[in-house]
């Protein structure tokens, strides 16, 4: 972890000495006074590491100015790193292009203006990403399960993953999630990991645990340790800060809810990592099971999901990914998971990869949008021929 840490801030201050080289150009090109400038620039690049510092020793308005500023400048960064990558591909094309290309009069004005334009583009992008990052989308869909449950025909399920609640998600978003679940009449709440992206004093210091009370199901609500649990410290103390909201977490765990369905939860595979202890095999949870029964499994991370189909697990539900978040991180993603965002179907087991609800670093998204699912799941023996699984609405 050290060493993963320390490539980290190499990397950081490389790709932020790259923008301050192309800053720097534009400042002179116009006459301005760039040492100011580029102190600014200093300034937002440290913000977010000098406010995380600054409240692991007090907990003040101070630190979250910081992070605040400093998130939004991340975001920026990312704009402007792919915006003077790409300008400077093509001014190395530039250089072996016919000169009579190049001899265009538009091509004089981009010349000498890109740099102010990849400027003005990054802060569009922050701005459209912020509004789109609190702007909570509903997703429907109708899944059906092909067993029958006793005087239950249907079953709404209402999902939401990677809250990251914290300094950017406060109370106040905590509350519109919160009022978004509610407002679909879940028959069972899952939050499928990353819900808390901080440490617990943070936490107890906004009262978040009274907004999540508020959450209504009439057969519970249910959680699983996201990575972010761990990485905040004190994965128990997270664990029991959730549970005191009335929330169930699932580690490695198993509840028949209301003598009807299964739901399986599934500590989070990084929590090795921190705490050396492996997480148990899905098989040897589910083996004990009544396979007649729906099985729901929770799992935050969407590795290795043809396990799941092999377990004849009805329904899995993870997070994590964000589905990149911010654009073209989401190319990336496409490329690490099997299924970066959305529905998907393997054998008999269904699958939703929620791109989640919250933010994580910056409080943007271009890459993707906030969501809140509605899984309507139909009990039904047989499945007739070419049915399929499909969005209801957004």
């Amino acid at each position: 972890m050290p060493l993963f840490i320390f490539i980290v801030l190499i990397l950081y201050v490389v790709v932020n000495g790259y923008i301050l080289m192309h800053v720097r150009s534009e400042l002179l090109r116009f006459g301005w006074p760039g040492q100011p400038v580029a102190w600014g620039i200093v300034f937002l690049m440290l913000a977010y590491p000098m406010g995380r510092i600054l409240e692991a020793w007090i907990k003040c308005q101070t630190s979250s100015i910081l992070i605040w500023l400093g998130s939004y400048y991340l975001g920026l960064m990312v704009f402007l790193l792919v915006g003077f990558i790409a300008g400077d591909l093509v001014r190395l094309i530039a250089l072996i292009a016919p000169k009579t290309f190049l001899a265009r009069p538009w091509i004089d004005v981009v010349s000498k203006n890109w740099r102010m334009g990849i400027f003005v583009l990054a802060l569009i992008g922050v701005v459209i990403g912020h509004v789109n990052a609190r702007h909570i989308r509903i997703r429907t869909m109708e899944i059906p399960i092909q067993k029958s449950v006793p005087d239950m025909n249907t079953l709404n399920v209402v999902m939401a993953s990677d809250i990251h609640m914290g300094t950017i998600i406060d109370t106040t978003r905590l509350g519109h999630i919160v009022r978004t679940i509610n407002s679909l009449n879940p028959d069972v709440i899952l939050l499928v990991g990353d819900i808390v992206d901080e440490d617990v004093d943070k936490l107890m210091e906004q009262d978040m645990a009274t907004v999540l009370k508020e959450l209504r199901a009439p057969l519970g609500c249910y959680a699983v340790t996201g990575n972010h649990e761990f990485i905040s410290g004190n994965p128990r103390m997270a664990v029991q800060y959730l549970e005191e909201a009335g929330i169930t977490v699932l580690e490695d765990g198993v509840r028949l809810v209301d003598q009807k369905f299964y739901i399986v939860g599934r500590t989070d595979r990084s929590g090795e990592r921190f705490t050396g202890v492996a997480r148990r095999p899905l098989g040897e949870l589910i083996r004990p099971l009544d396979k007649s029964r729906p099985l729901i499994l929770m799992d935050h991370q969407p590795f290795n999901l043809k396990n799941a189909e092999e377990q004849g697990v009805d329904l899995q539900v993870s997070g994590h990914t964000h589905h990149g978040q911010i654009w073209p991180f989401n190319h990336i993603t496409n490329r690490v998971y099997e299924k970066s965002w959305g529905y998907m179907k393997k054998g008999a087991t269904h699958f939703y990869v929620s791109c989640g609800v919250g933010t994580w670093g910056p409080p943007i998204r271009t890459g993707s949008v906030p969501e809140v699912v509605s899984l309507k799941l139909r009990f039904t023996r047989t499945e007739p021929e070419g049915q399929r699984s499909q969005p209801i609405s957004e």
